[in-house]
């Protein structure tokens, strides 16, 4: 999609409906026990800053960070609470540890119908699916409407219109400085899904790519979401700068100490062209990366137009906006952070 189509589309986010799969006792108020069962659950609830309803976790919060921002900014927020599942995408809670807590709600992500029906009925808890697109792919669109289902239900929608209104202004505010300057071809790689991957690792419509105004390689492709480029394709198109998730770049680093020759070959490469970018995916998509690493991509292609802008500190104001404080610091201090990889020597340099 044409980054022009895209911003009016990341614009036009629709006023949301309670559609999600939720059912409400008569006479019931806002819910004060949450628990946030799946991929990015939790995420929501930092984003509307209601951790503090949060009654019990998954054991995978309690995990490092490992990319997932959000995990950053909770500190002691979540320490003690008692655990009801391991966690993971389609993997459903401990069914007698669920119902020990007495949570009024259950914010799911990535668990179908009937997982949600088998829980209602067994447990007999209220659920809200929510999502963010297809599978390590984020669709604003979609993550807004589940965003504002979440606030409608819990009494926050000050909160998400709050945080939506200021991403909107960030995206059109970044589109205003790009101007109607020709797109820059651009690859990015390393995208994780489902773990970490390599550089043939991308994604066709990322937001990032879109929003920075490049000319995305992998659209070329003509499909749509995360793909594994043909590595013989990536050198024939040879794009001046490259991206690689941050997330992925152990493993790039893996593939060009075993095969450096086609690393070499990469113009890019040889010339210094290559940056890490924030993790974008990290137990779902870490919504203020897209948007944070879109600025820093458009530092790169464009640094006239952004010769004013810093990345750590603009890193600094999104993660504030969405997590209320900054996390960048911890980000680099865990190998995470924005940095030039110089792929003929095997090694990355922080920013």
């Amino acid at each position: 999609m044409h980054r022009r189509q895209f911003l009016s589309a990341a614009l036009a986010w629709p006023a949301a409906s309670i559609s999600g799969i939720i059912q409400t006792a008569p006479g019931a108020s806002t819910p004060l026990g949450l628990v946030a069962l799946g991929p990015g659950a939790l995420r929501f609830l930092v984003y509307l800053d209601a951790v503090a309803n949060v009654s019990a976790i998954e054991a995978i919060e309690q995990r490092p960070p490992e990319g997932r921002a959000y995990a950053y900014s909770l500190g002691e927020r979540i320490a003690g609470l008692p655990i009801i599942g391991p966690g993971g995408a389609g993997r459903l809670p401990d069914l007698e540890a669920l119902a020990s807590v007495g949570a009024d709600l259950a914010v799911a992500v990535t668990l179908d119908e009937q997982q949600v029906r088998m829980l209602r009925e067994r447990v007999g808890i209220r659920i809200l699916s929510l999502d963010y697109g297809a599978t390590g792919r984020l669709e604003p669109a979609v993550f807004s409407d589940s965003l504002r289902q979440l606030a409608q239900v819990l009494g926050y929608e000050t909160r998400a219109e709050t945080l939506l209104d200021a991403m909107e202004s960030s995206i059109a505010e970044l589109a205003q400085r790009i101007g109607n300057q020709l797109p820059v071809t651009a690859y990015l790689g390393g995208v994780s899904l489902k773990g970490q991957q390599g550089l043939t690792s991308t994604q066709a419509g990322h937001p990032s790519l879109d929003w920075a105004g490049a000319e995305n390689l992998a659209e070329r492709t003509g499909r749509t979401g995360h793909l594994f480029l043909d590595l013989e394709q990536l050198l024939a198109w040879d794009p001046p700068r490259l991206f690689i998730d941050a997330a992925g770049v152990p493993a790039v680093l893996s593939e060009q100490a075993a095969n450096p020759g086609p690393f070499r070959a990469l113009r890019a490469v040889r010339e210094g062209q290559v940056y890490a970018t924030l993790p974008y995916n990290a137990y779902n998509t870490n919504v203020e990366h897209a948007l944070i690493n879109a600025w820093f991509i458009a530092s790169i292609l464009y640094p006239d137009a952004l010769a004013d802008v810093t990345p750590v500190a603009k890193a600094d104001e999104i993660h504030t906006l969405f997590l209320g404080q900054p996390v960048y610091a911890e980000l680099a201090r865990d190998g995470l952070g924005f940095m030039r990889v110089d792929l003929l020597n095997g090694r990355g340099r922080p920013w």
